[in-house]
């Protein structure tokens, strides 16, 4: 029988990191193989790369090669896997006289065999290319990846149900639970699925945290996962007359979110600084804390968790619910933050649709981590609540190594540190405006970004001339940093968003309409301002920043 979804979810986890994959890699030029083809991986810490903001290509692309390459053998192994689960599943019914469509089930198995052959030939010609030629395949290999996974997606769950039967006569209403006998009932809602788990434990190996005492789980967006965690201090920890204390930046939905509570006093912190906070805290006495370790806005403010959580344990008189949003920095956090005792309650949530896909952007996804004797009351929330992940796209979710990924993490911020550094040292964007990054000199905050594996892959830039700041004129700059971008064949897009391998740039607003502002106090900053997401393409930032430059000068 197998075991409770709980028990699952939060049991020690090592995906099937020693199965073989479904083709071996080719060995790269100077004897480096794709060998990562397994889901999860070694949690220990993992030394820095060699190269930094200004490596040459040679150091930086050979890594990139190497980790999409491991990406294609899990996608191969994965497809030969559901092959299998197919061909058992037909089995089984023709046991047991259930009826299925044959010729159904031969075009799922020849969609893994046709994709496969695709995944091989452009892992193939990935690997055996050049450096120069390497660097221009890393996005159509990106492309294939992207189709092997949504078809494995698609096969999958083409016989899936979301409320499968127990038993059955004739007619044929599961796929997969075959050999399985379920102790709780069969419905995606409740997160039981088992593509739901598997982003789950995922997800607590790379945040690198026990699971005996800590809980997971995944829900439908980002601000899915607030919701989640909002219900519960609406029902368990907040009540008529409390307030609540916010960071002085918070990600704007939530804070519109807040601040329409109408039995709650949502109050901004006084500075970004500790002592600023901890003074709020002794004044207001706040029954929970919503901070974000690096704002999302034109100045990138940073906040120092573990000093902060230190003063909160010394000068709280009552235990206080902390609730951090970590999706700017991509899993950063060190794993002692997330230790809750009688003095802090600590709770964390990030969306999943950034850094967390390796810039696949597959779906909306979200995370939750709360202490582990939440479980059973925060379980019952999401399923009350239907919060939870889709199992489709629970199944798009990629699989990786947390090795993979702190990789990709490392490379992005050395890249936007690069960015920060080419554009600040160019007259023509200093005489304009100020760009902003943790890592430059002027920033308050460098000692903090000095301090982390890694954060963001943002750069920001607001003009000097307030009235140039207007939503018009920063998307008329974009789009000339996309005209001169073609001249010189640089990779970017124009959107919404982060995370991705492609460089994005975007006119960032804090709210859609007038009428938000009112929940979005703007204390020290800029509503509107450019928003540089710097990517995973550090052979073509050169390029990327004399279009930014010359887009701004005009």
């Amino acid at each position: 029988m197998s075991e409770h979804p709980h028990d699952r979810r939060c049991s020690p986890y090592r995906p099937d990191a020693t199965v073989e994959p479904m083709t071996r890699s080719i060995a790269w030029h100077d004897g480096m193989t794709g060998g990562d083809h397994g889901v999860g991986g070694s949690t220990g810490s993992v030394a820095a790369p060699s190269f930094g903001a200004g490596a040459p290509l040679g150091e930086v692309l050979p890594e990139q090669v190497k980790d999409l390459s491991s990406q294609f053998d899990g996608c191969l192994f994965q497809l030969r896997a559901a092959r299998r689960e197919i061909e058992e599943y037909a089995t089984y019914c023709a046991r047991n006289d259930l009826l299925v469509d044959e010729p159904v089930l031969a075009h799922l198995v020849a969609a893994t065999q046709q994709v496969g052959m695709r995944v091989v030939r452009q892992q193939r010609a990935l690997l055996a290319a050049s450096t120069t030629d390497a660097a221009d395949l890393l996005g159509p290999s990106e492309a294939v990846l992207r189709f092997g996974l949504a078809t494995l997606a698609y096969v999958r769950h083409s016989l899936d149900w979301s409320a499968k039967s127990y038993g059955q006569s004739a007619q044929v209403q599961f796929f997969g639970t075959q050999s399985e006998s379920w102790p709780t009932i069969h419905y995606d809602r409740n997160g039981t699925h088992a593509s739901v788990i598997r982003v789950e434990r995922q997800l607590l190996e790379l945040l690198d945290l026990p699971p005996d005492r800590c809980g997971i789980g995944v829900t439908s967006s980002g601000m899915a996962a607030y919701t989640w965690i909002e219900a519960f201090l609406l029902r368990d920890r907040l009540r008529a007359g409390d307030t609540v204390l916010l960071a002085p930046y918070i990600y704007y939905e939530t804070a519109q979110q807040l601040h329409a509570l109408p039995e709650v006093r949502a109050e901004r912190a006084s500075g970004y600084a500790v002592e600023e906070i901890i003074a709020d805290v002794v004044r207001l006495r706040p029954k929970v804390i919503f901070v974000d370790p690096l704002a999302n806005n034109v100045r990138q403010r940073m906040l120092d968790l573990p000093e902060l959580f230190r003063r909160l344990r010394e000068v709280v008189t009552e235990r206080c619910t902390v609730v951090v949003d970590g999706t700017m920095t991509g899993a950063s956090l060190q794993p002692t933050l997330f230790a809750s005792d009688d003095r802090l309650e600590v709770m964390y949530y990030e969306s999943c649709t950034k850094y967390l896909q390796l810039g696949m952007d597959f779906a909306l996804a979200g995370l939750v981590v709360f202490p582990i004797e939440l479980a059973e009351r925060m379980d019952m929330l999401r399923r009350n609540t239907g919060l939870v992940l889709a199992r489709h796209n629970a199944e798009l979710f990629p699989r990786y190594q947390v090795s993979l990924h702190r990789r990709r993490m490392r490379r992005i911020w050395a890249n936007a540190e690069r960015l920060a550094t080419l554009l600040h040292a160019d007259p023509r964007v200093t005489s304009a405006g100020v760009v902003h990054h943790p890592v430059l000199p002027h920033h308050p905050d460098t000692r903090l970004a000095a301090g982390l594996p890694y954060g963001s892959g943002i750069v920001t830039f607001v003009y000097h001339d307030r009235p140039r700041n207007d939503w018009d004129n920063l998307d008329a700059v974009v789009d000339q940093i996309l005209v001169r971008a073609r001249t010189r064949g640089t990779q970017v897009t124009k959107g919404v968003s982060f995370g991705y391998s492609v460089p994005r740039v975007w006119a960032q607003s804090v709210s859609t309409t007038e009428e938000e502002y009112k929940y979005v106090p703007v204390p020290d900053d800029e509503p509107r301002f450019l928003r540089l997401y710097v990517g995973d393409r550090m052979h073509q930032l050169d390029g990327l920043a004399k279009a930014i430059a010359e887009a701004i000068a005009g």
